[in-house]
């Protein structure tokens, strides 16, 4: 009995004949006592008419026959019906069917030289029946919704569950340990997932120690390369420094993005007017060509060295590789919007996608005049979207390149911030 489909499977067939038995017992005795009264309507009428038309002498009673049929309209289908039944009995009579102007309907019957009148009544089901069988169609219909709905809120409420896990799974492929209880199909599931949040967070600690020790084991042979390379002549020591330097930024962002892959958002209230003014002009200090278009005043919960350094990141993205960077800051609609221009050349259409991955650049030649580990956008939109927020890059018309970063600004700090 601990089975979700056994206990749906009991759930709907007792409710569905519970319902059909409730509104079959509720009709049945509606139309029992509509029965009942229509039958003691119909004696009453008849013994009324036939106490008006008889006359009693001792044990002897006289019929007191009409000369003539009741006057009213002749009702030819009635009256054909009623000929056929008697037809059927062997006995034939002239009979008439007519409705007097009060909307009663009488039987006459030729006995002889008179007339008998008998009153018939309408054998329609009255309106009371109809109301009763339109009850009992929407107490079935109720009812049936009624099990619907039970059973959509008993599956979507174990989708829920589903859902919320798939939530709660952070970018570092983390899943919350779930209490394995329930039915049966539900502490299999449970199990099924927490062993797979188990086997993903094993995958990620161990990603996570391979490039640690990957990017600290590189540094023992790039300090011997550096030594040798001292004793070559200028021209390639030179060369020799260079790789060794990029080899090294390499290193660092590789170790740089996986530390970021493991720091969650932040929940500090933080000024983000007055970080992206700070992160500028610490650029501009080192004379990189940063300008600043305008800032509007906001805060947002972040963690404020890890947007710094997602900054700092694309700013000089743009500042190197776009000529020039020119940073502005936007209030939308409840957002914070960190918009970064440049005039360089843009990326082409076919690489926008994949600007974001890991040791992307627009030229395949690993050598570059400009120095970088093709990690920045990569870094960048890591620490961005652990934030809370999104990064998008576009083209310009007719050339260069925007990046746009948008936060949810912190509703709680917007009073304090307008004043």
């Amino acid at each position: 009995m601990n089975s979700i489909r056994i206990r749906f499977t009991l759930m709907l067939v007792g409710t569905v004949l519970s319902v059909v038995i409730l509104a079959t017992v509720v009709i049945s005795q509606m139309v029992t006592g509509l029965v009942e009264q229509g039958f003691l309507d119909a004696l009453a009428s008849r013994a009324t008419t036939f106490s008006n038309s008889i006359k009693i002498e001792g044990n002897d009673a006289i019929f007191h026959l009409q000369p003539t049929p009741t006057e009213g309209k002749l009702l030819e289908t009635q009256t054909n019906l009623l000929q056929k039944a008697f037809q059927k009995s062997q006995t034939n009579f002239d009979i008439l069917v007519k409705q007097t102007p009060d909307g009663q309907r009488w039987a006459s019957i030729k006995l002889g030289h008179g007339w008998l009148s008998w009153p018939i009544r309408e054998h329609a089901p009255p309106p009371e029946v109809w109301w009763g069988l339109a009850g009992w169609m929407v107490l079935i219909t109720v009812g049936v919704i009624g099990v619907a709905l039970t059973v959509a809120h008993q599956t979507t409420k174990q989708l829920k569950l589903l859902q919320s896990i798939a939530t709660s799974v952070g970018k570092d492929g983390v899943l919350p340990v779930l209490k394995e209880e329930g039915s049966i199909e539900i502490k299999a599931t449970a199990q099924a997932l927490n062993m797979m949040g188990a086997s993903l967070k094993k995958a990620m600690d161990s990603k996570m120690r391979l490039v640690a020790a990957a990017g600290h084991d590189l540094r023992t042979p790039m300090t011997r390369m550096r030594l040798r390379a001292e004793f070559l002549n200028e021209r390639e020591r030179e060369e020799w420094l260079q790789d060794l330097d990029e080899m090294g930024r390499i290193a660092d962002s590789a170790i740089q993005l996986v530390r970021e892959e493991t720091i969650g958002k932040g929940t500090e209230s933080v000024r983000i007017d007055e970080l992206v003014g700070d992160v500028c002009a610490e650029l501009i200090l080192i004379k990189m060509p940063v300008a600043i278009a305008g800032l509007d005043p906001g805060s947002v919960k972040i963690s404020p060295l890890a947007l710094k350094r997602a900054l700092r990141n694309l700013i000089i993205n743009a500042a190197t590789h776009g000529g020039g960077a020119i940073v502005s800051l936007e209030a939308r609609e409840g957002f914070a919007v960190v918009i970064i221009d440049d005039n360089g050349p843009g990326i082409p259409e076919a690489f926008l996608a994949s600007a974001f991955e890991p040791f992307f650049r627009v030229d395949p030649a690993r050598r570059q005049p400009i120095p970088g580990a093709g990690l920045g956008l990569a870094i960048a939109k890591e620490i961005v979207e652990r934030q809370g927020g999104t990064l998008e890059i576009e083209n310009r018309q007719p050339h260069g390149l925007r990046q746009t970063l948008t936060l949810e600004i912190d509703s709680a700090n917007v009073l304090s911030v307008a004043a």
